[in-house]
């Protein structure tokens, strides 16, 4: 299969910066950042979010360099989506009997905290949101790491998907 001529340019461009042979700064091209200030408009203005398909979401995602830009857009896309938001909190705690652990560790920092590969502290979803799966429950049926699903039920203790 043969590569669009912009996808070429753009395959091309991405080596450079993989083999650093674009030097120490990195110039993006335009059409990574036309409006950096709503990327949600950008990419899901044409979708009723009340009646959204898989079909309708299929190729359309938001990278970001870091987990706190993610939840920001998160939490701006759930502005736009009809429904009433359910939050999840994690429970954090030290498995210590060393009061200096308690002390050192205290809960807000612990909460504070949002490591690559778990969910933030507090987890805000509404009805028909993109989740990513992070674990592998059955990948005979794919559902596997990374998997992107749309959230059909929420109940107190279970995200159905």
């Amino acid at each position: 299969m043969r590569a669009l001529e912009s996808e070429r340019d753009f395959g091309a461009w991405l080596l450079d910066i993989g083999e650093k042979k674009s030097g120490s700064t990195i110039q993006l091209p335009l059409q990574c950042y036309p409006s950096i200030q709503d990327p949600m408009h950008q990419l899901y203005s044409d979708i009723d979010f009340s009646s959204v398909t898989p079909q309708e979401l299929k190729g359309r995602a938001i990278l970001t360099v870091n987990n706190e830009r993610s939840m920001e857009i998160n939490n701006k896309v759930l502005e736009f989506m009809p429904g009433n938001e359910t939050v999840y909190k994690v429970v954090d705690m030290i498995m210590s009997e060393d009061p200096q652990d308690q002390l050192t560790f205290l809960e807000e920092f612990l909460n504070s905290l949002t490591p690559t590969r778990l969910p933030p502290y507090e987890l805000k979803l509404k009805i028909g949101c993109i989740i990513m799966l992070l674990r592998n429950l059955a990948p005979s049926k794919g559902l596997c790491n990374g998997t992107r699903l749309i959230i059909t039920k929420l109940q107190q203790n279970i995200i159905q998907a």
